[in-house]
């Protein structure tokens, strides 16, 4: 048994026990008069008290964001029920990372497809969630369940708004500097003040550089994990009135990351379940002993992908490693300049960071963000709001593609986003504030260009341009939406409120390449459009001024799209794919989501402490399944005989049901706890005839019902609790007139790699401590994070295993129906102290 899991069951015992005590509060608690601040959100484009509104909301300030030393949304999700963010997706990078909510998750880098967004002040972010800092942040609002009523695209499962601070009306300076054992450095400086009586401004810029955790066995010298970046950050509020408002930001973001804290786990002793006989029909024989699958039997399709079972542990230290040198990006650069098919100009090199001027393994990406609101007041009872956002990212990232010290795949991509948005609604209050009306408009314009090329690193390169697209490739959407809200005040302790939008998103996929394009190849598959109308209905009761209950119904979607690979097949090739996947095609639809939610928000004891409760039960249909098939290649200028297909189809029903609770108390004068709770049941319930079940149908047969399964990539159990000791001193101390002391616990539970519930990603107990002084303006403390050394991995999922020891076909290639595991290595314990001080 490890180490950090010696202490899971009592922590969760103390957590339960503090639980049943304080009797729970809110995360961000409001207090009446004679306490502290009410928290207002704009969860639902207006502004009301966290108690008050009828949806499950979880909320940090900024003083609770550098109490507990979060640094990104990975950390804030830990202490948020419901929410999971793995430290990578699909792609072990800062990139494409995707929150998922309540079970829901998609396997796709496609950012067209996310089912949850964060938005940055109500602005629409396409990409950047990995590497956007909370050290400019006021507070954070975290959605869940469908907001596709009023927040729109990619919101199917939920949605977060990061709202960045205001300046204030005095001049000030703070700074936010960090240093760490392991080598972590942060410095984050911030200026604001008035310019006019009417104009004020914020600027501010932030450093972070931490070397990787984990030594390089195959590079030496060479760390896996080293991050780097940079950014800068202004920001504008005119008020040439009481009744307007204006606020303008830009910000630039620099990340230079080194090759991943990542390693593929597989190999022969790897393939423990699986590789049975299969019958014409799609059934398995789960008696044949037979794993892995020989070479023979893959080749007559008569044997299915065989596995790992059980729980998967983080790789020794001593064999962690892989090719990411520049000896490897050399061999990677001369075989695609060499391979007849792509010249050293060829449109890749289009790309701001590419191939030709990337010199080292790793991430490199830029961020420019723009945004302006404007709150306009009509009248007593009318008013306006204006939104509008543009964002461009750029990112080249050089990876060995199976994170192994094995010769085996390199791998390069390159990819430019950019989007902007436009909103506008107006609302008022009519019938003396009984009745709250609001209509709006919005748009959002995205266009990703990436491309992505890989080859073998072994014997003779072989370019892999017909596999991953080393040409680039284009998509497009344009969304437009129009929603309103009707929220009728009934009597003094219930309302009701209507919820709806219908939206327009017009989707685009096609090859850049004009080359492609000469050679007969599809160009243009589209635009296509999908037209929907979404609700959501909320029933409010509040009995007494510290109580609200409510009944929701809402429902999302989850826009379809186009599978190029397959367009791109002749009707041979297509034949043989349908074989396996009879409901490939060049389109898929979209996916739905209906949420039932049963809320609670309670304050206790005169705002002391409170609680909030979320049950739900949601409906997942018309699933977006993505599947990677190998069929014939029928071009005889190919270098390969298999061509490697990568699609979407729609498949299972998915039964979610699950509870949240989030709570706060104020013990003492000095002691508060506060805390989270969520169980969540993601159960496959059906799938189509003749649909595609991905992994689970790759090893249990294609005609293997599927229903039952657990929905992967998500913990059914997590829990958090932070204690804090806060005591002023009898005396001011050299500026200090008080110490704290907090910890932290994070528990998340075990899940599956996949939905074949084979692979077990193991349960992990994160503990944090700190220590320090506080002043008015100044607060030092010494931390210690991973304090009992956790070490299960930090994220996993189903791979193909591309080590040396799976070359078993003929001609040395490896055999595609032996899966592995690529892992996210989790951060060793450290060290540190930061020092938070303002000048004014």
């Amino acid at each position: 048994m490890k180490k950090g899991h010696l202490y899971s069951q009592t922590a969760l015992a103390g957590m339960a026990a503090a639980l049943l005590i304080t009797q729970g509060s809110a995360l961000a608690q409001e207090q009446d008069a004679e306490g502290t601040e009410t928290i207002i959100v704009t969860a639902r484009k207006k502004a009301e008290t966290l108690l008050d509104a009828p949806l499950a909301i979880t909320t940090f300030d900024q003083v609770e964001l550098l109490a507990a030393g979060f640094e990104n949304i990975i950390d804030i999700a830990k202490a948020t029920p419901g929410l999971f963010v793995e430290e990578f997706n699909q792609t072990p990078a800062r990139v494409n990372t995707t929150p998922r909510f309540r079970g829901v998750f998609l396997s796709t880098d496609n950012r067209l497809q996310q089912t949850a967004t964060i938005f940055l002040d109500g602005i629409f972010l396409t990409d950047g969630a990995e590497t956007l800092g909370i050290n400019e942040l006021e507070r954070v609002e975290i959605i869940k369940g469908p907001q596709s009523a009023l927040f729109g695209r990619n919101t199917f499962a939920g949605a977060i708004n990061y709202v960045t601070k205001d300046p204030g009306d005095e001049l000030r300076a703070d700074i936010n500097a960090l240093a760490a054992t392991r080598d972590e450095y942060m410095v984050n400086i911030g200026f604001e003040g008035p310019i006019t009586d009417t104009l004020s401004f914020r600027v501010g810029g932030m450093y972070e550089d931490r070397a990787g955790h984990f030594a390089n066995v195959t590079v030496p010298g060479q760390d896996l994990g080293d991050e780097s970046q940079w950014s800068i950050n202004g920001t504008l509020v005119f008020k040439p009135s009481d009744r307007v408002r204006i606020k303008s930001r830009v910000s630039y973001r620099e990340v230079d990351d080194g090759a991943p804290a990542a390693q593929e786990t597989a190999g022969v002793l790897f393939h423990n379940f699986g590789g049975f006989a299969e019958d014409m029909n799609g059934v398995a024989d789960l008696n044949d002993s037979v794993v892995p699958p020989t070479a023979g039997d893959v080749a007559a399709g008569i044997r299915t992908e065989s596995v790992f079972r059980g729980s998967i542990q983080q790789p020794d230290e001593s064999i962690i490693g892989m090719n990411s040198g520049f000896d490897d990006i050399l061999l990677f650069r001369n075989a695609v300049t060499g391979d007849g098919r792509f010249s050293p100009d060829a449109a890749v090199n289009s790309f701001k960071y590419n191939f030709q001027n990337q010199d080292e393994f790793g991430l490199r990406l830029d961020s420019f963000r723009f945004s302006t609101n404007a709150d306009i007041e009509i009248s007593d009872t009318i008013s306006l709001a204006l939104l509008g956002g543009y964002n461009k990212e750029n990112f080249g990232r050089w990876i060995d593609f199976d994170l192994t010290g094995d010769q085996s795949f390199l791998a390069y991509s390159a990819r430019e986003i950019q989007d902007y948005s436009l909103e506008a609604r107006v609302a008022g209050s009519l019938m003396e504030d009984k009745l709250f009306v609001q209509l709006g408009t919005n748009y959002v314009d995205i266009e990703i260009k990436s491309a992505n090329g890989t080859i073998n690193s072994f014997g003779n390169p072989i370019v892999f341009g017909d596999i991953f697209r080393l040409d680039p490739f284009r998509t497009q959407a344009k969304t437009l939406g129009f929603f309103g809200s009707v929220d009728y005040q009934i009597t003094d302790q219930f309302s009701v409120s209507f919820e709806a939008r219908y939206q327009e998103d017009e989707v685009a996929e096609d090859e850049v390449n004009e080359e492609l394009l000469a050679a007969g190849l599809p160009g243009d598959l589209s635009p296509s459009t999908f037209t929907n109308f979404l609700p959501r209905v909320t029933l409010r009761y509040e009995p007494t001024d510290d109580t609200t209950l409510y009944l929701t119904y809402a429902e999302g979607n989850l826009p379809g799209g186009f599978n190029p690979e397959v367009a791109e097949l002749d009707e041979v090739q297509l034949a043989e794919l349908r074989v396996f996947a009879p409901d490939a095609d060049t389109t898929f639809a979209e996916e739905k989501l209906v949420n039932i939610e049963f809320g609670w928000k309670q304050q206790l004891f005169e705002g002391r402490a409170g609680f909030n409760v979320a049950a739900f039960y949601m409906e997942r249909s018309d699933e977006i399944v993505r599947q990677v098939l190998g069929i014939s290649e029928t071009d005889p200028n190919a270098p390969n005989a298999v061509r490697t297909v990568a699609f979407n189809s729609n498949g299972a029903t998915t039964d979610i049901y699950g509870i949240e609770v989030d709570w706060r108390a104020q013990v003492t004068e000095n002691l508060n706890l506060t805390g989270s709770l969520a169980y969540i049941d993601a159960t496959i319930a059906s799938f189509p005839e003749d649909a595609g079940t991905g992994d689970f149908g790759d090893i249990f047969g294609l005609a293997a019902d599927v229903a039952g399964q657990q929905a992967p990539r998500f913990p059914p159990f997590a829990a958090s609790l932070a204690s804090t000791w806060d005591q002023d001193f009898s005396n001011e101390f050299f500026g200090f007139d008080g110490w704290f002391a907090r910890g932290d616990i994070f528990y998340t539970g075990d899940f599956w790699d996949s939905t074949a519930n084979l692979t077990e990603v193991p349960s992990a107990v994160d503990t944090n401590l700190r220590f320090g002084l506080r002043g008015e303006n100044v607060r030092f403390e010494f931390f210690i994070t991973n304090v009992i050394g956790e070490d299960a991995p930090a994220a996993a999922f189903n791979f193909a295993d591309l080590t040396i020891a799976n070359r078993t076909l003929p001609g040395g290639f490896f055999d595609f129906s032996r899966e592995g595991a690529q892992v996210a290595l989790r951060d060793k314990r450290q060290f540190g102290l930061r020092l938070t001080y303002t000048f004014r």
